[in-house]
């Protein structure tokens, strides 16, 4: 951890300066579903209790995002009125964002 508090700053400013004769939308990309899988496991307790109706899918897997969590509730008509505020909030500010989630799944 200790690690990671000195290093992620300069790497991530080394990255971004290496990138820009490149493209550096790829890793941006990548460092947001990063963050958003690291959501999904840190937060899975609170999320499996104030977002997912008993018997859906559950936060918590590190290789799943938050959006993705919620698409799958969503078909499976499992979100509690939490989940369906956050997933039509995610919808309105990127049209089908938690059902592209699923389709886009590795």
């Amino acid at each position: 951890m200790i690690l990671f508090i000195i290093l992620a700053p300069v790497s991530f400013v080394y990255s971004v300066i290496y990138r820009m004769t490149k493209s550096a939308s790829f890793y941006f990309w990548q460092i947001a579903v990063a963050i958003d899988e690291l959501g999904n496991t840190v937060c899975q307790d609170l999320f499996n209790g104030v977002m997912r109706k008993s018997g859906g899918h559950k936060f918590g897997n590190s290789d799943e995002t938050v959006s993705y969590v919620l698409g799958v509730l969503k078909s499976q008509d499992k979100l509690l009125p939490i989940g369906k505020m956050i997933s039509w909030l995610l919808n309105k500010i990127d049209k089908y964002h938690v059902e592209d989630a699923v389709k886009n799944k590795n």
